[in-house]
């Protein structure tokens, strides 16, 4: 997937997780008694877990780019300025 239309998605997808929040919080589902408490609460996991998914959608890293291995027993992690 091209790496600006999983930024957009990932964006997307965050908008629609704080959307969802913020109904949950500031909605109709205050009045929700009984079993629909159970899926108020199951609503709020899915808003949370979309905003901590579209973090690694706009932040996503291809997986031999993930681990940092030294090419020689000098060399220091990247970023880092020792001298």
């Amino acid at each position: 997937m091209d790496k600006g239309l999983r930024r957009m998605a990932g964006v997307a997808l965050l908008v629609a997780g704080f959307a969802l929040a913020g109904w949950l919080v500031f909605g109709a589902p205050h009045d929700w008694d009984g079993e629909a408490r159970w899926a108020r609460m199951a609503l709020g996991l899915g808003a949370t877990g979309a905003i901590s998914g579209s973090a690694r959608l706009i932040f996503w890293q291809p997986e031999e780019e993930r681990t940092w291995q030294p090419e020689d027993e000098h060399a220091t992690e990247p970023g880092t300025d020792r001298i």
